[in-house]
């Protein structure tokens, strides 16, 4: 079987830009781009902020449990900042090229979209006989 490699590539971007939840139009320019990846990321990050709060009041009696979770909120939040650090080390951002901004804030959306899906946990629950399910609810 003889593969066509322009489809092959063209396909494989395709692939690869929908793993990012990309929409890309033909003719954005760079700068265009930054502020869509920023509009992604600042939609994702209200999305957390919104699931936070929600356990926040679903759990407001448990007092060790909310001191608990604002300690590893805050943890999460170094992580994720530390962990775009050591993908982009360079002190100069502009080492990247125009397209850093866009790529960072693929990143941000990506690992908190990560962060979403664990603390959904808390807010959905657990398989009703999970013994390892600690502090978040069975469904």
């Amino acid at each position: 079987m003889k593969i066509n490699l322009k489809y092959f590539l063209v396909l494989s971007s395709l692939i690869l830009l929908s793993s990012f939840n990309i929409h890309v139009a033909m003719a954005q320019s760079q700068t265009e781009m930054n502020e869509q990846a920023y509009q992604g990321f600042k939609k994702t990050d209200k999305e957390l902020n919104d699931f936070y709060k929600q356990i926040l009041a679903k759990y407001k009696d448990d007092k060790i449990f909310i001191s608990k979770l604002q300690k590893a909120e805050l943890a999460w939040i170094k992580y994720r900042d530390a962990e775009l650090e050591a993908i982009y080390p360079a002190e100069d951002k502009s080492f990247y090229g125009s397209v850093y901004p866009m790529c960072a804030n693929y990143f941000m959306t990506e690992i908190t979209q990560q962060r979403i899906k664990e603390l959904k946990l808390w807010i959905k629950g657990i398989c009703e006989g999970d013994v390892c399910a600690g502090s978040r609810k069975w469904e």
